[in-house]
């Protein structure tokens, strides 16, 4: 499965918020709580300026998004050692989802980390989310603790690089 990663810039940011809020609507029918913002210029413009948000590609259509953030201390606090790749607001295209899109995406993510000789991947996702959890546990991440963001109480998840 030959995926490519880019920076998304002003010309694919439509894909990306397209991306996000397709998963948005699909986790929110079905109970789950989704992302609670839009994902509009106001709120992407500062991300792509700052190198934060990603489109993954396969056969040069986007297929997935995801922000990386090199600290979290908004959300890791005192756990915040510096050592870590961030992952956040990550989705794979629905047509796409279930083909194992999702895990090479963090292995490459993974590999960014080593690259700048990081020792975990982070992400957090929603505590009510059993099935998210429970992606991320197969990926190899373990639950680490717990905090309450945006509304949400939200499960802290990390893996060794």
């Amino acid at each position: 499965m030959e995926i490519e990663i880019r920076p998304v810039d002003l010309e694919t940011r439509a894909h990306f918020s397209e991306i996000l809020e397709e998963a948005s609507a699909w986790q929110k029918a079905r109970g789950s709580e989704g992302w609670n913002y839009p994902f509009d210029d106001a709120w992407m413009l500062p991300r792509i300026e700052r190198g934060e948000l990603f489109l993954a590609y396969m056969d040069s259509q986007p297929v997935a998004a995801f922000r990386i953030l090199w600290e979290d201390r908004p959300y890791w606090g005192a756990k915040e050692t510096g050592n870590s790749i961030y992952l956040h607001t990550f989705a794979v295209r629905r047509d796409r989802a279930g083909n194992g899109i999702g895990t090479a995406i963090i292995e490459k993510i993974a590999g960014m980390g080593r690259e700048r000789g990081l020792a975990t991947i982070r992400l957090d996702c929603s505590l009510s989310s059993s099935r998210l959890i429970a992606y991320y546990k197969q990926n190899g991440f373990s639950s680490v603790g717990i905090t309450f963001m945006n509304g949400k109480m939200m499960n802290l998840m990390e893996r060794p690089l």
